[in-house]
């Protein structure tokens, strides 16, 4: 059974996804646990798709070795252990190899055959929940059915993969450096000869996308979000709202603002630049007009005018990426962690000190104060300041001068 994941939008703009199988019929109790556990949550669009997925795989699981969870727990049958290693094991598999053309999924035989750890872990617990969920509503009801149900979803978990901070990359470690981002700056200039694109109006938009990227650290769904009312002119800046489910978004794939809402301050060269590529080439576009995102869609076809898609941001990203080996780490939130790299020398020039620096750092990017995140995002600039104190350390220890290195 082939399944697949739809999204569509309501009258009200309000976003909604279902699995649905090769009939394109929604599956019942999938679509019953979204209702029930995840919209009444109010949790996001993305984070519903997310649980999908995984459930998506199970279903894969299941097709693979027999198995029908919703007779079997009908039948007072819950998962054994050896059934849920298999479970833990099958969630290692990419989606790619779960659901082959040929009706045979392939076994795992590299360690590059496998998703990452917290792709596995993300899966399973939802999963857990799942089947938990599942159970309650399907097991017949005896004096200790409530207790085996929460051991078989405790022992899911358990089989998660255990995830170490220590161990993965860290993500905030970016070989990006002001001289790259020149570099492709200068590239996008629009007129430029080495510009990717010849279509000029699609030249100023790429290079005004990039431009706020770096220069605001925003993510790309915060870019992609963005309005022509967000912007003051008279002012001189640019504000970050939240729009979920908004019913003059066209795309199904509304990209959504996952962090609190705030404003900034924008140099006036930057608004010029702005407010050209409204007037002389966003406007003209066919479609713009109705509606008020800033960036949209250039190139002819049925989307022309649309606000342009995450797929399609994707796609200029990963144009940039193919340029040349140098920008093949080249990746939008890359710009985030190099935007707070670049944050905390500033910070450090101007004798900021390390609360004052949280503050501000945590409201330009739209965090909590208290909840941790902008010390994850400082930890290359943290990284590099120790290691200079270390250097610094060994120069005084033998007696020698920084002058004379």
């Amino acid at each position: 059974m082939q399944l697949a994941i739809r999204r569509f939008k309501g009258e009200s703009g309000e976003r909604f996804a279902i699995l649905i199988d090769e009939f394109g019929m929604p599956l019942y109790y999938p679509a019953l646990y979204v209702t029930a556990q995840m919209r009444g949550a109010s949790l996001s669009i993305n984070t519903i798709d997310n649980a999908l997925s995984a459930l998506k795989a199970m279903y894969a699981w299941q097709s693979y070795y027999g198995l029908d969870l919703e007779s079997r727990f009908k039948r007072s049958e819950l998962l054994v252990g050896h059934e849920i290693h298999s479970l833990r094991d099958f969630m290692q598999k990419p989606m790619s190899s779960m659901w082959p053309s040929a009706g045979n999924v392939v076994a795992i035989q590299r360690k590059q055959d496998r998703v990452a750890k917290d792709n596995q872990y993300n899966r399973m617990s939802v999963i857990a929940q799942y089947v938990g969920f599942l159970a309650g509503r399907l097991h017949p009801v005896t004096a200790t059915s409530a207790r085996e149900i929460a051991a078989m979803v405790a022992q899911v978990k358990a089989n998660r993969p255990s995830l170490s901070s220590q161990t993965e990359k860290d993500r905030s470690e970016s070989d990006l450096d002001d001289n790259v981002l020149d570099a492709l700056e200068e590239i996008l200039k629009p007129g430029g000869d080495s510009n990717p694109v010849t279509d000029i109006g699609l030249q100023y938009r790429n290079a005004l996308m990039f431009t706020l990227l770096r220069l605001t650290g925003i993510r790309r769904g915060e870019l992609l979000n963005l309005k022509i009312e967000d912007f003051d002119f008279g002012k001189y800046t640019l504000r970050v709202v939240r729009r979920p489910d908004s019913a003059g978004d066209p795309r199904t794939y509304q990209p959504l603002a996952k962090t609190r809402e705030r404003t900034f301050p924008l140099i006036p060269e930057l608004m010029d630049k702005i407010q050209r590529y409204i007037t002389d080439y966003r406007n003209k576009v066919h479609g713009a007009r109705k509606h008020g995102y800033l960036f949209v869609t250039h190139r002819p076809g049925k989307t022309l005018g649309w606000p342009i898609s995450g797929s399609g941001f994707g796609k200029f990203i990963g144009s940039l990426s193919n340029l040349t080996n140098e920008f093949s780490g080249m990746h939008s939130h890359a710009l985030r962690h190099h935007w707070n790299y670049t944050f905390s020398k500033n910070s450090d020039e101007n004798g900021l000190s390390q609360e004052r620096e949280s503050k501000l750092r945590s409201y330009l990017m739209g965090w909590s104060e208290t909840s941790g995140t902008a010390q994850t995002y400082n930890k290359r600039h943290i990284k590099e300041a120790a290691g200079k104190a270390t250097i610094s350390l060994q120069k005084k220890h033998l007696g020698i001068k920084s002058d004379d290195c």
